[in-house]
């Protein structure tokens, strides 16, 4: 394995035999990958690297670079691999061979994002023939205005905010061009017991690549799955939030075709509340929310506009009570990304517990958690930082929504144990020779 490794690094380019599925959809295992060497100070965030560590070589995707170590990660792995040195870096993938055919990444990710546009216009256009009163509050057509360019990753999802009143509507167009909506309750009991929907995905796969429309029908950073939880946070700030964020909204160009996207202290705020929805974690998350700030409110100083928006986000959030939520996620911002945010701003938005300010410590912004264990945070963060009083916090242990979410929980563990155990009883012992 040595040999191999100091031969790679030796070597200009060289191709090398993926294995697993830590890189899927991209990297298939068996596909064959080129790379070639670069300079350090040449790497850019979403790079895709092959790495050393330890005795392993890694193609694995840059999420967050520094003057001296990078972090990678591989786009179905939950967790990073941590820091990687220059010494550890043999070079940048940039072709790869499937079943005899070659092709470039970048090649793959500017026709699944135009494939990706040309559908986000047909059903927008759809939209504004109906009247539907609408917004996009983050996906592809904001990448493209902030950043300028095709993204250099698959693009997942785009979030739509939709008036309540025109949901139905909405819903007709995506069924009618194919799409199909994704049921995301736990089961049919759960669904009886949710008090409202707030978020519905509707998918469907053109070219082999999947579409997803996560239409909300107000702003939830929340449980989405739960539905209406009051004892954490007043429905009447939800619901004033999403009327505002209608209301306010903005229309931009993008790629000659107009959009309507959040007014930029909105925009910002919800970008923040969608991190804490992440339980803090996402390095893209981040990214994008700095290159917002740095695009919008380029400076922090009373006479400069983006003196303006830092005002307005500081009102907005202390009017609404958000403090809790979204302090940490500025803290982390200007720690990992140096974001240009004023210091009166995190002076006027200070949260209203010491846990708040301190909750951001030990949080990892590189790694994911998984599904069931991230819940188990989301609910934790959201008792811990909910501006309502205890009391009214302790209530949420007699929501039916919540004591059938830990049962189904618990039931699910309970069955996977005994399934890993049964399993293990049916392997045959292997004789010793």
């Amino acid at each position: 394995m040595q040999k191999i490794i100091n031969q790679l690094i030796k070597s200009h380019q060289i191709p090398l035999k993926s294995s697993g599925i830590s890189m899927e959809p991209i990297f298939h295992e068996n596909d064959v990958l080129y790379f070639k060497k670069i300079a350090f100070k040449s790497i850019k965030v979403n790079d895709i690297v092959s790495i050393k560590k330890g005795k392993q070589l890694i193609s694995h995707r840059v999420i967050y670079k520094t003057n001296k170590y990078l972090v990678t990660k591989g786009d179905n792995n939950p967790i990073s691999d941590g820091k990687i040195f220059p010494k550890q870096i043999i070079g940048k993938v940039y072709q790869v061979k499937r079943k005899g055919q070659i092709f470039d990444p970048e090649q793959l990710y500017l026709l699944q994002s135009t494939l990706y546009f040309q559908e986000i216009v047909k059903i927008k256009t759809k939209l504004d023939k109906q009247g539907i009163n609408y917004v996009f509050l983050k996906g592809l057509p904001l990448h493209l205005y902030f950043e300028k360019t095709h993204p250099r990753r698959i693009y997942l999802d785009c979030d739509v905010l939709v008036d309540k009143k025109d949901f139905f509507k909405a819903e007709k167009i995506l069924i009618k061009n194919g799409y199909r909506r994704y049921n995301q309750s736990l089961s049919k009991i759960h669904t009886f017991l949710r008090k409202k929907q707030i978020e519905l995905p509707f998918y469907k796969t053109i070219n082999g690549f999947s579409v997803v429309f996560d239409v909300h029908l107000d702003i939830d950073w929340m449980f989405q799955q739960l539905g209406r939880l009051e004892e954490f946070y007043p429905q009447k700030f939800i619901d004033q939030l999403t009327v505002d964020f209608l209301r306010t909204k903005r229309k931009v160009k993008i790629n000659n075709e107009f959009f309507f996207i959040l007014d930029t202290k909105y925009l910002i705020l919800y970008l923040a509340l969608h991190i804490f929805h992440h339980n803090f974690r996402g390095a893209f998350r981040y990214e994008f929310l700095n290159k917002v700030i740095k695009y919008s409110a380029p400076h922090s100083t009373k006479i400069h506009p983006g003196g303006v928006i830092w005002a307005d986000l500081t009102i907005r959030t202390n009017d609404f009570k958000l403090n809790n939520f979204i302090y940490p996620v500025f803290v982390l911002l200007k720690k990992y990304y140096q974001t240009p945010i004023p210091k009166s701003f995190f002076t006027t938005i200070q949260p209203f517990n010491n846990v708040a300010m301190k909750q951001w410590n030990n949080v990892n912004i590189f790694d994911d958690e998984p599904r069931v264990h991230a819940g188990i945070t989301r609910f934790t963060n959201l008792f811990v930082l909910s501006p309502n009083p205890l009391w009214k916090r302790l209530l949420i242990l007699l929501n039916l929504q919540v004591i059938y979410s830990v049962f189904w929980v618990v039931a699910k563990k309970i069955d996977q144990i005994l399934s890993t155990s049964f399993t293990m009883k049916l392997k045959p012992r292997s004789n010793s020779l």
